[in-house]
């Protein structure tokens, strides 16, 4: 039985002149007793999509400051 899982996943774009910019994010997730692995992952998979589009979005907005 699965307890917990970890994904992570990483985003790295090329900024051009020899500079790119990387960005990743872990997620750790309990799996309480009697709930499903299989849907837990898909839910996390989504937040972490989420989360790396949302740092790269408010990095690439401080960049432009």
């Amino acid at each position: 039985m699965i307890t917990s899982f970890t994904i992570g996943a990483s985003h790295t774009v090329n900024r051009g002149n020899y500079e790119s910019t990387r960005i990743e994010a872990t997620l750790t997730v309990e799996v309480p007793e009697g709930d499903s692995y299989e849907i837990l992952s898909d839910k996390a998979q989504t937040e972490l999509r989420k989360l790396l589009e949302e740092t790269w979005r408010r990095q690439s907005d401080a960049g432009k400051r």
